[in-house]
């Protein structure tokens, strides 16, 4: 198993009253898997992704990548984790402005102990002749290929993408989503994704939905579509 999640509990403090996010939460995926994470807003979809790409530490329960404890790290422990293990694309691309499209890529390259190449990865994710442009310059949906290309750069086992064709209309989604169905496949990258788009599901290997905190279905979905194929 790639990603074990055992029991996992998340409480927040709010004055003097607990919240519990997430509630003795567990599931697990396979190496090289799309897994779709489903629910509503306030489920503890994000919450979850968080701990996952040690961005937030756990109140209790166990998460393993490739049977390596994440729950527990000390702060510089988790930024080799961060560094090694995981790249992240959210909803807003977060480019960095004055900085040209290679640019934007390439200062995460060194980030990773076996980058891909540039060049190449630039071409795969159709952003070959745009290489010198600004992020001023482009559409939104080529401004999340570049924020995808930054985050693949390093070469990460493990894609996280929070929301990651929120901000895009249906055509440019579309294209995002054929994006991350080429890179599973080129790269053999296990991938996560949260979204309110319940068709996205069809794509994906595993299908889970939280509500309150708590897995309400984990499914292998033996009837893949292919993105292109999808609709809503």
């Amino acid at each position: 198993m790639f990603l074990e999640v055992n029991s996992l509990v998340k409480k927040y403090m709010s004055g003097e009253t607990e919240f519990l996010a997430l509630n003795n939460l567990s599931f697990g995926m396979q190496s090289g898997e799309i897994g779709v994470i489903l629910g509503p807003s306030g489920s503890g979809k994000s919450t979850l992704m968080n701990i996952i790409g040690g961005l937030e530490n756990a109140t209790s329960g166990s998460v393993k990548i490739q049977e390596n404890e994440i729950v527990g790290l000390n702060s510089k422990a988790l930024g080799l984790y961060r560094r090694n293990f995981v790249g992240f694309v959210f909803q807003f691309y977060n480019l960095i402005p004055n900085l040209t499209i290679r640019e934007n890529i390439e200062v995460c390259s060194h980030l990773g102990k076996d980058p891909l190449n540039i060049n190449h990865l630039i071409e795969k994710v159709g952003l070959k002749g745009h290489e010198d442009k600004f992020p001023s310059q482009l559409s939104g949906g080529q401004q999340q290929r570049v924020a995808i290309a930054r985050a693949l750069i390093k070469n990460p086992k493990l894609l996280l993408c929070d929301e990651p064709t929120g901000a895009l209309d249906y055509k440019t989604s579309k294209e995002v989503l054929e994006l991350f169905e080429e890179i599973n496949q080129n790269y053999h990258t296990t991938i996560i994704m949260i979204t309110h788009n319940d068709a996205i599901k069809y794509m994906a290997h595993r299908i889970i939905s939280i509500k309150d905190g708590q897995i309400r279905s984990n499914k292998v979905n033996e009837h893949r579509l292919m993105a292109h194929d999808i609709d809503w």
